[in-house]
């Protein structure tokens, strides 16, 4: 009885993971919201007029610090940027899905510096995400894993 209801349960995750991914185009895969693997960040995944972009929902922030809507773009180098708030922010935009469970040409927008940084996204499995930031080559980049929420 008990190898039975495990068997069950394997066959039901199997065909909700088919489900999901036969409702879902692949290029839509990366929708979502996504925890950073530090667990100091939320991101939503979102898609408009054919690119995937990113915006920034929640994030830790220190006792001593204010609160998360009251963070401030001000170390953006546009002056004109410079009171628009972390919360609801672009972080990522521009992203375009390359049919390998990749979304390249992006560029992601690091508050904390006030950089913007070229950008490819991979879907490593479907609730993990590899974003790789980087200036010039892919390979002088840096990783940010994040996990989906939703």
């Amino acid at each position: 009885m008990r190898l039975f209801k495990i068997l069950l349960f394997i066959v039901f995750l199997l065909s909700f993971s088919l489900s999901f991914s036969q409702n879902t185009p692949v290029s839509d895969r990366i929708i979502g919201t996504w925890f950073s693997e530090d667990k100091d960040l939320k991101v939503e995944i979102f898609k408009k007029n054919g690119h995937f972009l990113g915006k920034v929902v929640w994030f830790i922030c220190d006792p001593k610090t204010p609160n998360m809507e009251d963070f401030k773009d001000i170390e953006n180098p546009n002056p004109n940027l410079r009171n628009r708030s972390w919360l609801g922010m672009l972080v990522v935009e521009n992203l375009l899905f390359n049919g390998k469970d990749t979304w390249e040409n992006g560029s992601i927008y690091d508050p904390n510096t006030g950089r913007t940084y070229n950008s490819v996204v991979k879907l490593k499995d479907i609730n993990t995400l590899v974003v790789r930031g980087y200036w010039g080559f892919e390979i002088f980049g840096k990783n940010l894993v994040f996990h989906r929420v939703e």
